[in-house]
């Protein structure tokens, strides 16, 4: 399973929301994006739709993020986006993510630490705005439908006597724009083909590039950024604009989200330097409820991803991104698509396996590929290792391109897809995005640039 953000498009985006896009072309060290006079392009760019936070080194750096304790719906909403209760949850699912009387499948039990168990600690890295989760290939709206979604990355970051500190773990929480769905495929139950509220989406949209003109004309900070380029750290979050911009993104997030889209969370959390537990979440009716991997036995929600273990992914998946794609597999669906008829890679092969480079890139490219892996024919692990994996390896003729070096994925420990890395062994919180990543918003940006931006 997965956190693609979540997990593979955060592993259960397509079932709710979505996030923005964040580009960069000037160098954030000297300038934060500040450019002379530049006609901006009508088209988003990538770091438009995917918006990455810039890590807090400092308490000060704390007030130009999001705060998770502060963010509420639209005008009059009688309570925070997050609730407790559904925080609650969150924080109870990950900690026991398997229903009652599953037999042990190996995944370690994670006891969180208490400083993470406040909401006050909790801040959004990452926004990524998604017109059709869980892709938009034509494949796989036949078979799903199109889901736009709204998907926070949220990330605990606590301030004690030793100064800041990020933690590695990470939520998504996922927001959709839909209307009634149409009725499921048959064998498909219990997922409906998603309708788009295309009409309510729109109006996001047109608010992300009204961000993005007024970031051109200096309207933050009285510095003019341009957000085209290579994907990175949203040059508007740093230098003079960031707290002005930060200030716009969190009235946008407050003018479109609200608690009726919040149907879908998941996390991927680590107790101290590893393993790492991924599990997604649905919310049927009132409550959240863990989700059986779709990738596995229909019963397990969790998957194990461990450095120094005997056996590294646990339990073993089985996926089926080398089919045809379909709304099958092993979530919910009574009964789940056999093993035996599924056929797929993933990055477990060469993890827990002595593979060459050769093998290694058709496993990451055929991951990394939006139109053939999704979140319900893919696991987590495969969508949370198949850009760090490759990179820490050396493995050659690997190319991730769209995305800074800055960004990318530099130990073997990261399991970011779009978020912050805090590094045990070097020290320091890297930002971090991922091919898949940089995959699923180039896809993200061409549609919306061609069906979804008022001309």
């Amino acid at each position: 399973m997965s956190t693609n953000g979540a997990w593979c498009r955060s592993k259960f985006s397509w079932l709710l929301p979505m996030v923005f896009a964040a580009g960069l072309a000037v160098a954030v060290a000297a300038g934060a994006g500040m450019a002379a006079d530049q006609t901006v392009s009508r088209l988003l760019a990538a770091n438009d739709v995917s918006i990455l936070f810039p890590p807090p080194k400092t308490a000060v750096d704390m007030a130009n993020l999001i705060a998770l304790s502060d963010l509420a719906g639209p005008t009059g909403s009688p309570q925070r986006l997050w609730s407790d209760d559904d925080f609650a949850r969150f924080l109870a699912l990950t900690e026991s993510p398997e229903f009652p009387g599953v037999p042990d499948s190996g995944v370690s039990r994670i006891h969180l630490p208490d400083g993470v168990k406040n909401i006050g600690a909790w801040f959004v890295s990452g926004i990524r705005i998604d017109p059709g989760a869980p892709g938009l290939s034509q494949e796989i709206i036949a078979q799903f439908g199109r889901r736009p979604q709204i998907r926070l990355i949220v990330q605990p970051v606590t301030n004690g006597p030793n100064g800041v500190k990020v933690h590695d773990i990470a939520g998504h929480l996922l927001f959709d724009f839909t209307l009634d769905p149409d009725p499921a495929l048959d064998g498909c139950e219990p997922f409906k083909r998603a309708k788009p509220d295309d009409e309510a989406f729109r109006d996001v949209i047109r608010d992300v590039v009204a961000l993005r003109d007024q970031l051109a004309a200096g309207k933050f900070g009285g510095v003019k950024v341009v957000t085209a380029g290579d994907m990175n750290v949203h040059p508007g979050l740093v230098g003079p604009s960031a707290r002005s911009f930060r200030d716009a993104l969190k009235a946008m997030l407050e003018k479109h989200l609200e608690r009726k889209r919040f149907n879908a969370m998941a996390v991927a959390a680590v107790e101290v330097a590893e393993p790492w537990v991924f599990v997604s979440m649905l919310r049927p009716e009132a409550a959240f409820i863990p989700v059986p991997g779709p990738t596995l036995d229909g019963m397990h929600t969790a998957e194990m991803f461990s450095v120094i273990g005997g056996k590294h992914v646990v339990p073993q998946p089985a996926t089926n991104n080398q089919n045809p794609i379909t709304c099958r597999n092993a979530t919910l669906q009574k009964p789940p698509l056999p093993v035996a008829d599924r056929k797929g890679v993933s990055t477990s092969e060469f993890i827990d396996g002595n593979v060459a480079d050769s093998r290694v890139l058709e496993i990451v490219n055929i991951i990394a590929d939006t139109k053939q892996s999704q979140f319900f024919n893919t696991d987590c692990v495969s969508c949370h290792t198949e850009t760090a994996q490759p990179l820490a390896r050396n493995v050659k003729n690997f190319a991730v391109p769209g995305v800074s070096k800055a960004v990318l994925p530099k130990e073997t420990w990261n399991v970011r897809n779009f978020g912050w890395f805090p590094s045990f062994q070097k020290g320091g919180v890297a930002p971090t995005i991922t091919r898949r990543a940089a995959a699923e918003t180039a896809d993200v940006v061409s549609f919306i640039n061609s069906q979804l931006l008022d001309r």
